[in-house]
């Protein structure tokens, strides 16, 4: 028997995570990231009716938020009426910080792991988001296999992210670690283990989302 495989090194860009003043200022961020990106006003709540609109039905059902950072898309779904949101990220400030700001929501689970290797059974969530998070994480082929394992035949998906540009800011935060897929390639990474969708964007801001195939036989 081989030794466990040992995770990648976290790159620059994963690691900055790690500190505790970045999850205090993340939201002021965020909250301006899909605005900026895409070349229009793009608020929040925008957002969050596409997420929970890709994942419907949410009241009662199971979710995981991967690369949760501060929790924006678990408090969504929580006050859409999901049943539970694992809330998903390899950094304690992160999962701290989305704790305290889901005071008063019932039913998040803050889980310190890797995307690429979910502490959760099969076939175990109804649908999997993932807000912006797809651009960080070192192995995308590993965390869509991850994605296709816990969703139920049929589960849903929805994953947002910097879209490729080919600019020269681009450019300089890819030697940060940070990937910038084309729509295209995260559809074709998804679609290979099953999880069918469409890929749309708005100017840097891609979106994919769709279900797992029910396997016939």
């Amino acid at each position: 028997m081989g030794l466990p495989e040992s995770p990648p090194r976290p790159s620059l860009a994963v690691a900055t995570n790690l500190f505790p003043p970045v999850a205090w200022g993340y939201e002021l961020w965020r909250v301006r990231a899909l605005t900026l990106l895409s070349g229009r006003r793009f608020p929040l709540e925008e957002e969050f009716a596409q997420l929970v609109a890709a994942l419907e039905p949410v009241r009662g059902g199971v979710f995981a938020d991967l690369g949760t950072s501060t929790g924006l898309y678990a408090r969504a779904l929580l006050r859409s009426g999901a049943a539970r949101v694992y809330a998903i990220d390899l950094s304690p400030a992160m999962l701290r910080m989305a704790v305290r700001k889901a005071r008063g929501l019932e039913g998040l689970v803050p889980v310190l792991a890797r995307a690429e290797r979910l502490p959760l059974p099969c076939a175990s969530c109804d649908g999997v988001a993932v807000g912006g998070s797809w651009n960080e994480f070192p192995q995308p082929e590993r965390v869509a296999a991850e994605m296709a394992r816990v969703l139920k035949p049929g589960g849903r998906y929805f994953v947002m992210f910097a879209h490729a540009q080919n600019s020269p800011l681009q450019r300089l935060l890819a030697m940060s670690g940070l990937r910038f897929p084309s729509g295209e390639e995260v559809q074709a990474t998804l679609g290979k283990v099953g999880l069918i969708g469409r890929a749309w964007r708005e100017g840097g801001v891609g979106f994919v989302s769709g279900n797992k195939v029910v396997p016939t036989v």
